[in-house]
C-alpha cells in the first residue's frame, strides 16, 4: 500500500466527562483511550501517526512520547480545523492515503481499518466514511444517501436533521480515509457558517462532492464498534465490553477463566495455555504469565513476568519476575525488582522489595526482606527483617546458600550471612556471619519471682491515692 498519514484528533476536553482529566486519556482496560487508537494504527504498520494536541497536551505528550508527531490546535475551532493543522505532515509526501481518527473510540480497531482500507482502495473515491448502523442514533449524525443510487450525500447533525432523517440510524462514528493529493486545499475551503462557528470536517465531504469526486460510505463497523463514550456511564459500559472481550481472546487461546464476571485482564497481558484464572484478580500493564500457571483468587499482578507453573494466591506481585513452580502466598507481597528464580515459596505475610531470591528458598511466613540476595535453598524463619534502611540510605543484604535464618531475626545491613551458616532465633546481627558459623545474640534472660504481683499492687497503690486526692 502506498503511504499513508494517520492524523489523530486528540485536542478536544470532552466536557461531559465531568472530569479535570482530558476525556482521551481516561483508561479503558489499563490503557487511556488515546493509546488504544494508536495502537490500532501502529499494529497496522502505520509509524506516520500525527496527534493534533490541544487541551492538557503535556499529559499527551508525555504519554505517548515519540510513538507520535506532533501539531498543536491552539484553538478548538472545530475538527475541519483540526485536521488542517496537520497539513505540513500531510503534503510532505506524495500520493497514498490520509486516515483521519478521533481519539475517543478505542473500539475501532486494526480490523476495521483495515475493512475501510480495502473498500476506499477498491473504490478509488477521493474520501471514504466508515459509518455503522445503531440501534438508537440520538444526539449522532445521520448518513445521508440517494434514495436512488444510495450514494453518499451529507452527514445531517440532530439539531438539523428532519423528522424523516431523524428515523435514520446509519451515523459516522469519526473515520474517514482520504486520498492525500488535494486535501488541504479542501481543508482550507471549509467554512465556519454555522450556529458554533466551527470549521467541520463533514463539510470537507460535500466540497469534494461539489467538485465532482467521489465519497464512499462503508458501513463496515457495528454498532459495538462504533459507540465509544462520552461519559462516565459510557466510560464504565465501555470498560466492561473491552474487558469481555479480552477475557474471551485468552479463554479462546486455552486460558481458563473461572468467572469473567469477577476477573480484570488488561489489554497488554499474555497468558499461557492451561493457565486457570481464580476469581477477583486483576492482571495490569504489561504482565506476562506462563503456562500452567493458577492465580487468584484475588490476586494483584502489575507489570510482572510469572514463568510457568506458579501459583499466586491472595497476593500482590508489583513489577518483579517470578521463576518456574514458585509459590507465592496467601497474603504474600513481591514489591518492584524482585527477582526469584524457580521452586521459591513465599508465604502469608511475607514481604519482599528488590530481593534476588535463589533457586528453592523458603521464606514461609511474616517476614521483610528488602535490598537483599539469597542464595538458593535458604531457610527464612518467620519474623526475620532485613533492616536495610537507617532513614537516609539503604543497604544490601546477602544471605548464602542453603543458610538458615531463624525465627525473629533482625539482619542489621549491610551484612553478609555465610553459605550454610546458621542465625539463631532471636538474634539481632550487627556483624557478617562466616560461611558453616552459628551466630547467636541474646541479651540473659532475667526472671525476678513475684515481680509481677509486685507491679500490681504498686499501680493498685497509685490509683488509690490519686482518687483520694481528688
Amino acid at each position: 500500500m502506498s503511504h499513508v498519514t494517520v492524523v489523530v484528533l486528540a485536542a478536544g476536553k470532552g466536557t461531559r466527562m465531568k472530569s479535570k482529566l482530558i476525556k482521551i486519556m481516561h483508561p479503558i482496560a489499563g490503557k487511556p483511550m488515546i493509546g488504544h487508537v494508536v495502537d490500532s494504527a501502529n499494529k497496522l504498520g502505520f509509524d506516520d501517526v500525527v496527534a493534533v494536541v490541544g487541551y492538557q497536551q503535556e499529559r499527551l505528550r508525555e504519554y505517548l512520547g515519540d510513538r507520535v508527531k506532533y501539531v498543536v490546535q491552539a484553538e478548538q475551532l472545530g475538527t475541519g480545523h483540526a485536521v488542517l493543522q496537520a497539513a505540513p505532515f500531510i503534503d510532505a509526501h506524495q500520493g497514498g492515503h490520509v486516515l483521519v481518527m478521533f481519539g475517543d473510540n478505542p473500539f475501532l480497531g486494526p480490523s476495521v481499518i483495515e475493512r475501510l482500507m480495502k473498500r476506499h482502495i477498491e473504490s478509488g473515491a477521493a474520501a471514504t466514511l466508515l459509518t455503522a448502523e445503531v440501534t438508537n442514533p440520538f444526539g449522532l449524525g445521520r448518513i445521508v444517501r440517494d434514495p436512488a443510487t444510495g450514494r453518499f450525500q451529507q452527514i445531517v447533525e440532530e439539531k438539523d436533521a428532519t423528522p424523516e432523517q431523524k428515523q435514520l440510524r446509519e451515523i459516522w462514528p469519526g473515520m474517514v480515509i482520504f486520498q492525500r493529493e488535494g486535501l488541504t486545499d479542501v481543508l482550507r475551503q471549509i467554512d465556519n457558517n454555522n450556529a458554533q462557528k466551527e470549521y467541520y470536517l463533514p463539510r470537507a465531504f460535500s466540497i469534494l462532492l461539489e467538485q465532482g469526486k467521489i465519497v464512499e460510505v462503508a458501513m463496515e463497523a457495528t454498532e459495538y464498534e462504533a459507540t465509544g463514550p462520552n461519559d462516565r456511564i459510557a466510560l464504565a459500559e465501555a470498560e466492561e465490553r473491552f474487558r469481555r472481550a479480552i477475557l474471551e481472546r485468552h479463554m479462546l487461546n486455552g486460558v481458563t477463566i473461572i468467572d469473567p464476571k469477577s476477573t480484570f485482564i488488561d489489554d497488554e497481558v499474555e497468558i499461557g495455555q492451561d493457565t486457570v484464572i481464580w476469581p477477583f484478580t486483576f492482571l495490569q500493564g504489561k504482565t506476562v504469565i506462563g503456562a500452567d500457571c493458577k492465580i487468584g483468587p484475588s490476586s494483584t499482578i502489575v507489570a510482572s513476568h510469572i514463568a510457568d507453573n506458579v501459583r499466586v494466591e491472595q497476593s500482590v506481585v508489583e513489577e518483579s519476575y517470578v521463576g518456574a513452580g514458585c509459590r507465592i502466598g496467601p497474603m504474600a507481597h513481591l514489591r518492584p525488582g524482585c527477582e526469584l528464580e524457580g521452586d521459591v515459596e513465599v508465604g502469608n505475610y511475607a514481604e519482599m522489595k528488590k530481593a534476588k531470591v535463589g533457586r528453592g528458598v523458603k521464606c514461609h511466613h511474616h517476614s521483610y526482606l528488602g535490598d537483599v540476595v539469597i542464595g538458593e535453598k535458604a531457610n527464612i524463619g518467620a519474623g526475620v527483617i532485613t533492616a536495610n534502611y537507617n532513614g537516609i540510605e539503604k543497604f544490601r543484604t546477602e544471605i548464602g546458600k542453603q543458610a538458615f535464618v531463624g525465627t525473629n531475626v533482625n539482619l542489621v545491613a549491610p551484612i553478609t550471612v555465610g553459605d550454610g551458616a546458621l542465625v539463631a532465633a532471636g538474634s539481632t546481627m550487627t556483624l557478617s556471619v562466616p560461611a558453616d558459623a552459628l551466630a547467636l545474640e541474646r541479651a540473659q534472660p532475667v526472671v525476678k519471682e513475684g515481680g509481677a504481683a509486685a507491679l500490681r499492687e504498686k499501680y493498685r497503690a497509685r490509683k488509690a491515692q490519686q482518687q483520694q486526692s481528688k
